[in-house]
């Protein structure tokens, strides 16, 4: 395709919004999503899981992967609540 062409700029856009969320920003989404899913579906919960997806998802910003970063970073603040409310520390 000739370089100006609609269709080539928009494939070219989609794949970088996509490497934004590979990598550690991967692994930031994914312990934030188990760290939410976890409290409800077992009797348990991984209070660590958290802070390991936020360290990741800070790796993942200092990479270059911004928008994956602060993805991770607001999914593992929810699942730090999950954690405290799960734990009996807040909401009690």
């Amino acid at each position: 395709m000739p370089p100006g062409m609609p269709m080539a700029v928009a494939a070219g856009g989609g794949i970088g919004l996509m490497q934004q969320f590979g990598g550690p920003a991967a692994w930031s989404i994914g312990l934030g999503i188990v760290g939410i899913i976890v409290p409800f579906v077992f009797n348990f919960y991984f209070p660590l899981l958290p802070i390991f997806g936020f360290i990741s998802a800070v790796r993942a910003i200092q990479r270059g992967r911004l928008i994956g970063g602060i993805v991770g970073i607001v999914v593992n603040a929810l699942a730090g609540l999950v954690a405290l409310f799960a734990s009996g520390l807040i909401g009690g």
